[in-house]
């Protein structure tokens, strides 16, 4: 009888314990799942997003305007063009440049041919990029980085 009484406390721990592991294993499991499906979403995102830095030119002594073009296969909306990273300079001594704040060196931008706020692919990207010094004749460094991780460069001389 006790051993009985004993074989059968062991068979209910035996099945609890498998009933945890199994439990923890479907939840890792569901995260797991859950990251790939982000890391996924994220890799289709920047697939689907090309940018190409056109052309570039000196507009002022102190402005530069860059035109970049969707070359994707994916939308962009406007609101998430302020995140985008930009770097300009001269060679080897270029800079962040922050978006639209209130002293220089900043940027902005229009997206030309404009009709929903969205850069289409297609569509370019006006940007200006005024800066808190004067250009002056060399060669010049411009990068945009996407929200997405996606750039483009483009390199001149003035």
């Amino acid at each position: 009888m006790a051993s009985e009484m004993t074989e059968m406390i062991y068979t209910i721990a035996l099945i609890i314990a498998a009933a945890t592991v199994a439990n923890t294993y479907f939840q890792n499991t569901t995260q797991l799942n859950n990251i790939l499906n982000v890391a996924s979403q994220n890799a289709k995102d920047a697939a689907m997003t090309s940018l190409k830095t056109v052309f570039a030119a000196k507009i002022s002594d102190d402005t530069i305007e860059v035109w970049v073009k969707n070359i994707g296969t994916s939308s962009i909306d406007s609101y998430t063009i302020p995140q985008f990273d930009v770097f300009f300079g001269p060679k080897g001594g270029y800079e962040y440049i922050p978006y639209n704040k209130m002293s220089t060196p900043k940027w902005n931008f229009t997206i030309l041919t404009d009709d929903e706020n969205i850069l289409k692919p297609g569509d370019t990207l006006d940007i200006k990029i005024y800066l808190d010094y004067s250009l002056t004749s060399g060669d010049y460094y411009f990068k945009i980085v996407s929200n997405n991780g996606v750039s483009s460069d483009y390199s001149f001389s003035l």
